[in-house]
């Protein structure tokens, strides 16, 4: 380039110089957000063996002011084809939905009692048009008994504390959670040891209201321009900030176990302050009587997020799923099947990729589930 200092008598001595040409360089992706990338001027500078005139100069202003207006109408051309062949996803009439679950194995390659359950009622208040979707992951010796007793407990709650007041949504999920908890507590299962995490999605008409303990989990997937991902829940994990504080605040500790040599090995675990009990690696469940006073709490994050004709579906899955898997991973394997309409393919794919997850990173392999809801 010359410096502005540059007159213009020694530009037309330069008769190596031609009029500055200019050409577009377009996105490879369909990402139209960043309008930076639509245009991007390359300046070349052509070998010329004639010297420009002032005369000449204003005759090709013209030609070159027409030059930039083509490419202009051409740059926008360009990209209307390209958004024109974006998938354009719209909200469907009928939700459309599968649930898949496996058993996981111990390292001995032995199955094990499932303590996976899985709650789907698309009609838990019809006259309104409330879908509740949830997975409950349970643990310790009778973590299956917690989990389904959680899947019979909490949507008869919500059921009737939403019939009775569906204005105050948050506030009649947490009460429903509490009294689910309150049940498991007084029931004949020894719940000392065992619990379970839940994560819940209430769908209405035009909210999402998500309610979880513990590490299951669930996403929203939405396209606009490109997929997006929106955690629709946050895993409740002992090492999370937020999370030591209720424990240490409740006269817990949160630390890792160590091996002979002294070591920490393996994630962070609640802990009482003196006994090197009970070890959990969630910091909310239901049941865990022990883990309760450590700090472990049955009471649900809830959060609502609003519907937009972007959302296109939702994910849940207990932790079997996402130990191995990120969330981008999980959406991408559900995609090609909800271009086709097809959620129980997508559970089973998701499912088939969860196992084949653990056999490379474990000897054994954690119970499987999840939920695929097509908006």
């Amino acid at each position: 380039m010359f410096h502005q200092s540059q007159s213009l008598n020694n530009l037309r001595r330069d008769h190596r110089l031609k009029p500055l040409q200019i050409a577009g360089r377009y996105p490879e992706s369909a990402d139209f957000n960043n309008k930076s990338k639509f245009f991007l001027p390359q300046i070349k500078m052509i070998e010329q063996s004639s010297v420009f005139t002032e005369k000449q100069k204003q005759l090709r202003l013209p030609q070159l002011q027409n030059h930039l207006a083509a490419s202009d109408q051409l740059q926008r051309k360009k990209i209307e084809i390209r958004k024109s062949i974006t998938p354009k996803y719209q909200r469907r009439q009928t939700i459309i939905y599968a649930m898949r679950t496996k058993a996981g194995c111990q390292i001995n390659k032995a199955t094990k009692i499932n303590q996976d359950s899985a709650i789907i009622c698309p009609k838990i208040l019809e006259n309104i048009g409330y879908k509740l979707f949830a997975v409950s992951d349970g643990h310790g010796l009778n973590g299956h008994l917690v989990s389904n007793f959680i899947k019979q407990a909490l949507p008869k709650h919500l059921h009737k504390y939403l019939g009775d007041n569906h204005e105050d949504i948050k506030q009649q999920i947490a009460r429903a959670f509490t009294i689910t908890n309150r049940e498991i507590w007084n029931s004949d299962t020894d719940t000392n040891l065992s619990g379970s995490t839940t994560a819940s999605v209430l769908i209405t008409k035009d909210i999402i209201y998500t309610a979880n303990v513990g590490d299951s989990r669930a996403i929203l997937c939405k396209f606009d321009q490109v997929w997006q991902i929106v955690p629709l829940t946050r895993d409740h994990k002992p090492d999370d900030p937020e999370e030591i504080k209720n424990i240490v605040d409740a006269g817990g500790r949160v630390e890792q176990q160590r091996d002979y040599h002294g070591n920490p090995i393996g994630p962070f675990r609640v802990w009482l302050q003196y006994i090197q009990a009970p070890g959990l690696a969630m910091s909310r469940s239901f049941g865990d009587k022990v883990g309760a006073q450590a700090g472990v709490t049955a009471i649900p994050e809830i959060k609502e997020f609003a519907l937009t004709n972007h959302d296109q579906f939702i994910i849940v899955a207990s932790d079997g799923v996402w130990e191995y898997l990120s969330n981008e991973e999980v959406m991408s394997l559900v995609i090609p099947y909800f271009e086709k309409d097809n959620p129980e393919h997508a559970a089973e794919k998701v499912v088939s990729e969860a196992i084949q997850a653990w056999r490379r990173n474990s000897l054994a392999r954690d119970d499987i589930t999840c939920i695929i809801i097509f908006l």
